[in-house]
């Protein structure tokens, strides 16, 4: 599923200035696209029609589109990431015309999840039906998007998804913008955002199905004897979800890890209630979303160096058993992935630690430059130091399940949303002084663990291919999958 990164990371060999920096933005879009999307498009937005609609219409609008994602990616998680394996499964097997039922099964039951999460935030809260609709469009094109980039991994094409999500963006600030100025209306307001993201959707699925062209008859595997086109789609995606359950409780884990700290300072005694019921901590939020944005660049990194170079790696160390090589070869082929991996990961990470002290030093001009509150200087330093040990945990859970390690995936994210639901509760006890200082600890504590984890991940590797991750050795014992 690195094949986008491929051709990012030609783009980038072209060696001058405006390669390098088109690949940077290409691949800040393919790793964080939905999230450079919502912090641009509120940003541009908030300062165009604040002067329009005023700060009630606004927050509201706000915390509509933060629920919209929020909502979207924890329920879809886990059907997205088993419908991408799968996807990675078919390709392997050489069996692209898999593809494109898949891809529609698991839109059918990402909007299915979204739906239901909806539902069950309208009867929490007991918002208004029109709140409730809008929310609900919202959300289930936001998970759309979720389902259509991940799907967009296999397709070699960057300019497209790109051209997506900027014409996307440029219609969401537009269509909120008049709306704004015509009805001064929130709700309106987010349908004239929405139009935008169904663009963004639209353009990532019509390049998926131009890479994948084939009819959606053909049979999957996993799924009833004779059965075809999306009927064998929906059976393969849920002896998916069973055979690849680890997989998909890790997904909502860490999906669930990333917000549940604003859900803790949403019911926390900074929470405000915009008009309508949702409920959000804007002292919170707006500095924890800027500091997250310092993670993009890292990021980008890992998409077109460090999981391209590792990728490669990989394959040579594979390749290597699957040519019969001596022991000894297979032993420099380890050698050479880990300790590449480990220095890619070391460099990427020292630019992000520079990224992130420019941040923490320049925090009072920010906060005096976006009219935010003093108070939030120290939560927009303790996010800044949390992004960088939140990177360190992406990157290496990422390596973590390239080995196919799924329980350890999954302990290490049920780590990660357990230490920062207990670190946020903390903080929040702790007082105004403390905040974002749970998160910060939440991602030191559990990247360090992944590290270590990662680290004796390549140190066992032999063992973990010939024996541990063996299907025939597993099967023969009984057990189940290393820890």
């Amino acid at each position: 599923m690195a094949g986008i990164g491929f051709e990012v990371s030609k783009l980038a060999r072209q060696e001058s200035i405006t390669s390098v920096l088109s690949a940077g933005g290409h691949a800040a879009i393919i790793a964080a696209g939905p999230w450079l999307f919502t912090i641009l498009s509120l940003a541009t937005i908030s300062i165009s029609v604040e002067q329009l609609i005023g700060l009630e219409a606004l927050g509201t609008f706000r915390a509509v589109i933060i629920y919209a994602f929020a909502i979207s990616l924890v329920t879809t998680a886990p059907v997205s990431i088993v419908a991408t394996r799968l996807v990675a499964d078919a390709l392997w097997q050489r069996a692209p015309e898999r593809i494109r039922a898949l891809l529609f099964a698991t839109f059918v039951i990402a909007a299915g999840c979204a739906a239901a999460g909806v539902l069950l935030l309208t009867a929490m809260l007991g918002l208004p039906l029109r709140l409730a609709a809008v929310l609900g469009a919202s959300t289930l094109t936001v998970a759309l998007i979720w389902v259509a980039l991940g799907f967009c991994g296999a397709v070699r094409d960057y300019r497209t998804v790109t051209a997506a999500f900027a014409v996307g963006l440029l219609i969401s600030v537009g269509g909120a913008i008049a709306a704004a100025a015509v009805l001064e209306d929130a709700a309106a307001m987010v349908v004239g955002f929405t139009a935008g993201l169904v663009v963004t959707w639209l353009g990532l699925t019509l390049r998926v199905m131009a890479t994948f062209p084939h009819a959606v008859t053909a049979g999957i595997a996993g799924a009833a004897p004779g059965a075809t086109g999306l009927p064998a789609a929906f059976a393969a995606l849920r002896r998916g979800l069973v055979s690849y359950g680890d997989l998909a409780l890790g997904a909502l884990a860490g999906t669930a890890a990333v917000w549940v700290d604003k859900w803790v300072f949403w019911s926390s005694p900074v929470g405000e209630t915009v008009k309508g019921g949702l409920v959000h901590a804007p002292l919170y939020d707006s500095a924890m979303f800027i500091a997250s944005l310092v993670i993009i660049p890292s990021l980008a990194s890992f998409v077109f160096r460090l999981e391209t170079d590792f990728f490669e790696r990989y394959q040579q160390y594979y390749g290597s058993i699957k040519n019969h090589g001596t022991l000894s070869e297979i032993e420099r082929a380890r050698k050479q992935l880990s300790a590449d991996s480990l220095d890619t990961l070391v460099l990427i990470t020292v630019s992000q630690i520079g990224l992130c002290a420019v941040l923490i030093m320049t925090a009072p001009l920010l906060v005096s430059a976006l009219n935010l509150q003093f108070g939030q200087i120290a939560i927009l330093r303790f996010g800044a130091l949390a992004a960088i040990f939140q990177f360190i945990f992406i990157a290496t859970t990422s390596f973590i399940l390239f080995f196919d390690r799924r329980r350890l995936y999954l302990a290490l994210q049920l780590l990660f949303f357990s230490s920062n639901l207990c670190f946020s509760l903390l903080t929040v006890a702790m007082g105004r002084d403390y905040y974002g200082l749970g998160y910060f600890v939440a991602c030191f504590v559990s990247s360090l663990a992944a590290y270590v984890m990662a680290t004796a991940t390549f140190e066992r590797l032999n063992f973990l291919t010939f024996i541990g991750n063996n299907p025939s050795v597993k099967a023969s014992s009984g057990g189940g999958q290393p820890h």
